[in-house]
């Protein structure tokens, strides 16, 4: 950042900002959030008190908290070289606010502002930050848009972490969205190998768990088990939340496989509350109940599926997680409390096949087909096709669950 430096005010405020930049480095966030309101209320012009707003903003922003809202909807307004940045970044902090609406107004007043005169170092940022609203907010054509736009801007000025940051939303849309295993799993490795230039140990940790998920959901064990290798020679102390997203489902899934379903249980059922969106609470929640009924324990299975319908109602995507979530939800209901409980869901899981990518078309044909035969239908032929198409897919250890399944009655 640089400002003019011909007065004392200019003087004050470089000082000032040198001061705050070094204590949010350090984690000193309060003598940081102090440090940059007395640089921004000493800048001398418009554009020296944008820059400082954009750096507070983003150190407030990276701890989880959104109380600079009320000072970017200030500087947002104002023309400035940072327009963009500081519209876009209002955008994310709506988004953690849980504010998708304004959200997702302000990140297309940041898109419709950006130029390319945009200032080259925060370029990368902004298309990322746009890209982040439209898939926290469900505008998934212009999430993709930008998040490729994003790895091109970052990758031109070899900016690393922005670079793993687009793949990741990449990954994000490819396995959550489009449903792509395989084009997820490219992209993780992209992140990796980011992660691995720049030393980001949390960001290689997040990223081998996201491929051991990938693999695990395949049914490919042994790959598994290398990216499991690799990821414990990590130094780092894996977060509840790092571990919940992806480790442990695919921990569970591999339990199931061989038939302990009340570990499978165990494992997953403390963990749906804490994940990021409706969709997959949901999905979380019904595959406890899954796991708790195939297990014989009724009690655990009949809450969760309550859980799990509850927050499918309050999912407003089309998500892999969501139709993942109607699926386990009917499997758990016919084995749970018998087969003809398991109609409702199945007429939304039907209803949903039109609109879903090929694989979840596919997860969609293997639960009707299961659904049939518990109901006496003779249609062995049915099932091995379902399963085949599903691990054409990449889905073949959804496949493998569905095969180890006890029958309902």
């Amino acid at each position: 950042m640089e400002w003019p430096v011909e007065s004392e005010s200019a003087h004050d405020c470089v000082r000032l900002a040198a001061r705050a930049l070094l204590a949010s480095r350090m984690g000193h966030h309060d003598a940081a959030e102090a440090w940059f309101k007395s640089a921004i209320d000493s800048a001398p012009d418009a554009e020296s008190k944008a820059a400082l707003v954009y750096r507070s903003a983003l150190a407030t922003l990276r701890r989880g908290r959104t109380d600079a809202i009320p000072m970017l909807e200030r500087y947002a307004r104002i023309p400035t070289a940072l327009s963009a940045a500081l519209n876009a970044t209002l955008a994310t902090a709506y988004v953690l606010a849980d504010r998708p609406e304004e959200a997702r107004r302000i990140a297309h007043r940041a898109r419709d502002v950006l130029t390319t005169e945009e200032p080259v170092a925060q370029r990368p940022r902004t298309l990322y930050q746009i890209a982040y609203v439209g898939l926290r907010t469900g505008d998934f054509t212009e999430a993709k848009t930008f998040a490729h736009e994003a790895v091109e801007a970052a990758r031109r000025v070899k900016d690393n972490d922005l670079l793993a940051r687009g793949y990741s939303l990449l990954y994000e849309i490819a396995h959550h969205i489009d449903c792509d295993p395989a084009a997820a799993l490219r992209y993780v490795e992209l992140v990796d190998a980011c992660a691995s230039q720049t030393g980001d140990v949390y960001v290689r940790a997040w990223a081998l768990m996201a491929a051991f998920f990938i693999e695990i959901e395949a049914g490919n064990d042994k790959a598994a088990r290398v990216r499991e290798q690799a990821l414990s020679v990590i130094d780092i102390v894996q977060s509840a939340e790092l571990t919940s997203e992806t480790l442990v489902p695919g921990q569970a899934l591999r339990s199931a496989w061989q038939r302990d379903f009340s570990r499978a249980h165990r494992l997953v059922a403390e963990s749906a509350e804490s994940q990021g969106t409706p969709d997959r609470r949901a999905c979380r929640f019904a595959k406890a109940a899954l796991y708790a009924a195939a297990a014989g324990e009724i009690g655990p299975a009949r809450d969760a599926i309550e859980s799990a319908e509850w927050t499918i109602a309050h999912s407003r995507f089309k998500s892999k997680a969501h139709v993942e979530a109607l699926a386990y939800c009917a499997l758990a209901a016919a084995l749970a409390t018998g087969v003809e409980s398991a109609e409702k869901p199945m007429r939304r899981l039907r209803a949903l096949r039109s609109e879903v990518p090929r694989s979840m078309e596919a997860l969609i044909d293997a639960v009707e087909a299961i659904y049939e035969s518990w109901s006496g239908a003779a249609n062995h032929s049915a099932l091995l096709d379902a399963f085949a198409a599903l691990r054409a897919e990449y889905l073949g250890g959804i496949s493998m669950l569905l095969e180890v399944l006890p029958i309902a009655s």
